[in-house]
């Protein structure tokens, strides 16, 4: 009896938290304005990801010992993550070049293949492609359709922190040494960031029409309305016109196409709404006029 009471208290126990860093290198958050659970842990909303953002802090979700979230964060500093990452680089030690180095490579072809915890280390399309590179050593099968498989090295990004990426690099001279995550982020063509600004211009400009349709329909400021309607009327080509062009390969109509047509119905639409305007203003001048001539008896001067 007594060992299923036992049993119950432990299922009833409430679940403590996985904190597997120091307290000593937890950042101090009261400092910062947070109000803490504890060293370096505060609860997970907006407000407190903004501080820590701005103050170039991290953070890691803070788990129960059931692996449920508990709605906490730990802070994560630069000095955390850098012990963090040398942590890691001692595990890594069995597949490096020169084990006391940590910018050290990693060990590559038959030695990486010989090496035994290269099997819990070393990624599986590392190992395929190392073993790959063994085959075509003696027996080449390149041809003009196929180039010769790349051996994987470690990538050859140094990060802020002064240690060397961790991750590999398919070992491709177009990949300049570098791993997927900074080729794509620190390799990147002017031709491909102009590409991908002009595709953004172009999804944004439905949201763009949607805009100033608002305005000059619900506006409260007439200048606001009479601005709008002026846009429109610049982008439906009436002055000062520009050509989207966007490139479609699917069954849909061009955006192109539907947008041209919202903003010539927007532009009758701006015209009546200008006229009115105008005409407003011309009635409230006409309206004072007669105001004036009006003598104090009722009758006209």
């Amino acid at each position: 009896m007594s060992a299923e009471l036992a049993k119950r208290d432990e299922e009833e126990a409430p679940d403590f938290l996985i904190l597997e860093e120091g307290v000593n290198l937890r950042p101090d958050l009261a400092s910062l304005g947070i109000i803490e659970t504890e060293r370096g842990v505060c609860e997970d909303t907006f407000e407190n990801r903004s501080i820590l953002r701005s103050n170039q802090l991290g953070w890691d979700t803070v788990y129960a010992s059931n692996g449920v979230p508990t709605g906490l964060i730990m802070a994560r500093s630069k000095d955390m993550a850098k012990q963090r990452r040398l942590l890691s680089l001692a595990e890594k030690k069995p597949i490096m070049v020169n084990p006391g180095n940590i910018n050290s490579d990693y060990l590559s072809g038959l030695d990486l293949i010989a090496e035994p915890a290269s099997d819990n280390l070393v990624p599986t399309w590392v190992l395929g492609a190392t073993k790959m590179w063994i085959a075509e050593q003696d027996n080449p099968i390149a041809t003009e359709k196929r180039k010769p498989t790349a051996l994987p090295t470690r990538c050859t990004y140094i990060k802020d922190d002064g240690i060397r990426c961790m991750l590999w690099t398919s070992g491709r001279p177009k990949d300049a040494g570098m791993c997927r995550v900074h080729l794509r982020h620190v390799n990147k063509r002017p031709s491909d960031e102009i590409e991908r600004a002009r595709k953004k211009l172009v999804q944004s400009a439905p949201y763009a029409v949607d805009t100033l349709e608002e305005l000059m329909q619900y506006a409260a400021s007439e200048p606001v309305r009479l601005k709008a309607s002026t846009e429109i009327l610049d982008r439906a080509g009436v002055r000062g016109g520009i050509e989207l062009d966007a490139m479609v390969t699917t069954g849909e109509r061009p955006a192109t196409d539907i947008i041209s047509e919202r903003l010539e119905r927007l532009r009758a639409g701006a015209v009546i709404i200008a006229g009115e305007i105008v005409d407003r203003a011309i009635n409230s001048e006409t309206e004072v006029v007669d105001a004036v001539e009006v003598t104090d008896d009722g009758h006209s001067a």
